[in-house]
C-alpha cells in the first residue's frame, strides 16, 4: 500500500470510521507485533481466552522490540476492541528542537513547543 492510502485510513480509523483489519501493518514494523503509522503505534497482542481472562485487573508487560511498557489492565476490559492511550506512542520532537533542549526539559511531554507524541493503540487478539 502507497503511504498516501495509508495515510488516508489513518485519519479514517482516527475519525473512528470503518477501515480494513489489519490496515496499520502496511505501517512501518518497529517488531514482530509492533507498527508505526504517523507516530502513532500499533501493538497486536496475542493470547488465548484463558490468559486473556487471567490478565483482567492486573498489569500486562509489553515488549516492543527492545523496549517494555507496563499496562494496566482494567478488570472490566472488553477483548474485543482496541485499546486507546492518548500520548502513549512515538514522539516527534518540534522543527529545529535540538537533544540538548529535550535532555534540559523537565517535562518535555507537556510542552507542545518540544514537539508531540502519537497515541498507542493496543489491539487485543484472543487465539
Amino acid at each position: 500500500m502507497d503511504d498516501e492510502r495509508l495515510f488516508a485510513l489513518h485519519a479514517q480509523f482516527k475519525a473512528d470510521e470503518e477501515v480494513p483489519e489489519g490496515w496499520y501493518r502496511d505501517g512501518e514494523a518497529m517488531a514482530e507485533n509492533a507498527w508505526v503509522v504517523d507516530i502513532d503505534l500499533f501493538v497486536e497482542v496475542s493470547m488465548s481466552a484463558a490468559e486473556w481472562e487471567a490478565v483482567r485487573g492486573t498489569t500486562l508487560d509489553l515488549g516492543i522490540g527492545e523496549d517494555e511498557l507496563s499496562l494496566d489492565i482494567p478488570a472490566d476490559v472488553s477483548f474485543e476492541e482496541c485499546w486507546h492511550l492518548p500520548g502513549c506512542g512515538l514522539f516527534e520532537p518540534a522543527a529545529g528542537v535540538t537533544e540538548e533542549q529535550l535532555a534540559e526539559a523537565e517535562d518535555f511531554d507537556e510542552d507542545d513547543e518540544l514537539g508531540r507524541f502519537g497515541d498507542l493503540f493496543v489491539l487485543p487478539i484472543v487465539s
